[in-house]
């Protein structure tokens, strides 16, 4: 069995750990990840990719590739009680976390990178980094990544982030859907909102949000029913879901949180994407940040030569900052999409309409350059 011990290990084969799988391997710098599932699959789930996340892609050199595969929207449009209310021009590609998956992880083989399919942890040791397998298998690692989702087993290693999440009051279906469509929509109305957009040439993600008291699985696997999901769906915005059939694979997703972030990580152990910072998924951003953390990471490794005292303490002054705006804005952001009062969703609308403050807003996230702070930091 190979000796993984002066490498770094990665649990989780997502979006994280991927992308600082293919990084560190760039960089010449042993890593092996460890994946509980024997392949990868979209489960229902599209993805939007703003700037700040293409900008990783392109150090990957892999944003071509993904450009080519996806949907290609260059306009946002709103509407609320199936009225226009605004839009704007965008610079996002929008695809499936399949094919973002799977570019990420063809790109990671290239560098022959080490990737070991049906390997769940079960147990490890925080001192000597030896980590147990449900599968039988024991290894040992040089420094441990935590990129294994939000429900992250490594998490309960951390007495500041092993907390008990709390449901935030939304619920979530998604679907990817045939059919064709060249921009995003986003359907606001009373306690709920439904974003379609292109994923490619042929199909779109789905999402609808709720506001509701059902408390759903926190799960991108739990399948509903189209029946299911009318009767969480106000009738209002029927046109926003006419085109959903009964054959469409539909998955119902409670959304979770947890307390405010304080740390990033403990000894020998890093956290990187929902694994260190679950968030609601109102600004879009989860992936980004997931692609964010991946690039700091790496880069502070190459930088500080595997000095992982240095380089965890850099890390977590850099991103924690950053997570925590996300974290607020986002669920800020949920409570305007979701707003029932006619007088305040009038006001919402009307500064939709004739004020800049949306593209203002996305544009201070989508800016957001981490190479500024990694080149500064000391």
């Amino acid at each position: 069995m190979k000796d993984f011990s002066g490498h770094i290990g990665i649990i989780g084969a997502g979006i994280s750990g991927l992308a600082l799988g293919c990084f560190l391997k760039k960089a010449n710098i042993p890593v092996v990840i460890f994946e509980k599932s024997n392949d990868i699959s979209e489960y229902g789930a599209g993805i939007s990719l703003s700037p700040n996340g293409l900008r990783v892609l392109k150090a990957l050199g892999i944003f071509k590739k993904i450009q080519r595969l996806s949907g290609n929207p260059n306009k946002a449009y709103f509407f609320s009680n199936n009225k226009k209310v605004t839009s704007f021009p965008v610079d996002v590609i929008t695809t499936s976390r399949q094919t973002l998956y799977k570019s990420l992880l063809e790109n990671y083989l290239s560098y022959d990178g080490d990737i070991l399919f049906n390997h769940e942890l079960s147990d490890l040791d925080v001192n000597s980094l030896e980590l147990s397998f449900s599968n039988g298998s024991i290894f040992n690692v040089s420094h441990l990544v935590a990129c294994d989702g939000i429900k992250s087993i490594c998490r309960k290693y951390h007495d500041k982030l092993d907390s008990e999440p709390f449901y935030s009051g939304y619920s979530v279906w998604r679907a990817i859907v045939d059919k064709k469509q060249e921009n995003i929509e986003t359907y606001l109305g009373p306690n709920h909102h439904i974003v379609t957009y292109p994923i490619d040439k042929s199909r779109i993600s789905f999402v609808a949000a709720i506001k509701t008291n059902k408390m759903y699985k926190e799960s991108w696997r739990s399948i509903g029913t189209k029946e299911e999901m009318l009767k969480d769906l106000p009738k209002i915005s029927k046109k926003a879901y006419s085109f959903l059939d009964t054959d469409i694979n539909l998955y119902k997703w409670g959304v979770y949180t947890r307390p405010n972030i304080k740390s990033l990580y403990m000894k020998n152990i890093t956290f990187l994407g929902d694994a260190a910072h679950p968030i609601v998924p109102f600004m879009g951003q989860g992936g980004c940040l997931a692609l964010e953390d991946a690039f700091v990471f790496s880069e502070l490794v190459s930088k500080f030569k595997n000095d992982f005292n240095k380089i965890q303490y850099a890390y977590e002054k850099i991103r924690l900052k950053r997570i925590k705006k996300i974290k607020a804005r986002s669920e800020i952001q949920g409570h305007l999409n979701h707003i029932k009062n006619p007088f305040f969703i009038l006001c919402r609308n009307l500064i939709m309409k004739f004020s800049p403050i949306i593209p203002a807003i996305v544009k201070d996230i989508w800016n957001y350059d981490s190479s500024i702070e990694i080149n500064n930091i000391k």
